[in-house]
């Protein structure tokens, strides 16, 4: 039981470091999309960081539940790909797979900040 309990954790500390790791990767390329500041993106440049998120998504398994995608995420067309939700603190961007018969999420803040992804478009732990 306790190898059980030491795998598990250590799977959620590998999961919040690649996180932080795609929080990191996001920042740097906001920083360089955006230079001078920290402003809000528009929906058109938050389904654009979705996108990209996605296309890295096909390279790794981030360990966010769901393993490495597969390569026609990253060819979506541009009506796949959609403001699922928008509120004062974040966007929900919905990006449709055809081919898979799937809709991934995801979570990112107004700055473009990616937070989390899924296929449910539930994020539990936003406060609604």
């Amino acid at each position: 039981m306790g190898m059980v309990s030491h795998i598990c954790i250590k799977g959620e500390i590998m999961k919040n470091i690649v996180l932080i790791f795609l929080l990191f990767v996001t920042f740097v390329q906001n920083a360089n999309a955006h230079p001078g500041g920290h402003g809000p993106v528009n929906e058109q440049q938050a389904i654009e960081e979705a996108s990209y998120v996605v296309e890295q998504f096909t390279l790794d398994d981030v360990g966010l539940g769901f393993d490495k995608l597969a390569k026609s995420w990253a060819q979506l067309p541009e009506g796949a790909k959609r403001v699922h939700k928008k509120t004062d603190d974040y966007y929900i961007i919905s990006l449709q797979n055809e081919a898979e018969g799937r809709t991934l999420y995801i979570l990112m803040s107004l700055t473009g900040s990616v937070f989390d992804a899924n296929f449910s478009g539930d994020f539990p732990k936003l406060m609604q």
